[in-house]
């Protein structure tokens, strides 16, 4: 996942660490997140429209000031194609101890299809609910 590697070196690592573990004041972990590795049109929706308030990742609930508060979504960037979003999804599902499905350029097109008036970032409580 060459272009997922890339996106995931620039724009998540900052946040995520490099070993996917999170960073504290920043953002909870990717490494053994059932986010991550659970339902991908969630995990999608995430990415694309972005994630606020608290979320609970393997038991532990996250909530400002431990992290920032708010993930922002990447799907009004016009710079990054769904291809490339769907390869750091892969990468983020495939790598440190996780292992789940690859995602494809069409999950995420379908994903955005269907929220595509959305224009505020999902709840973690919104998402439970979807």
């Amino acid at each position: 996942f060459p272009e997922g590697i890339r996106l995931f070196t620039s724009t998540y690592q900052t946040c995520h660490g490099e070993d996917g573990n999170g960073l504290t004041a920043q953002a909870p972990p990717l490494n053994n997140s059932e986010w991550v590795t659970g339902d991908k049109d969630k995990l999608i929706a995430i990415v694309l429209y972005g994630l606020t308030g608290p979320v609970k990742v393997n038991n532990k609930t996250y909530k400002s000031p431990e992290i920032s508060g708010e993930m922002p979504g990447l799907g009004q960037n016009k710079d990054i194609s769904d291809e490339t979003l769907a390869q750091v999804l892969s990468y983020i599902r495939r790598n440190w101890n996780n292992n789940a499905s690859a995602i494809t350029r069409e999950d995420v097109n379908k994903i955005r299809g269907h929220w595509n008036q959305r224009q505020q970032p999902f709840t973690a409580e919104e998402l439970k609910n979807w």
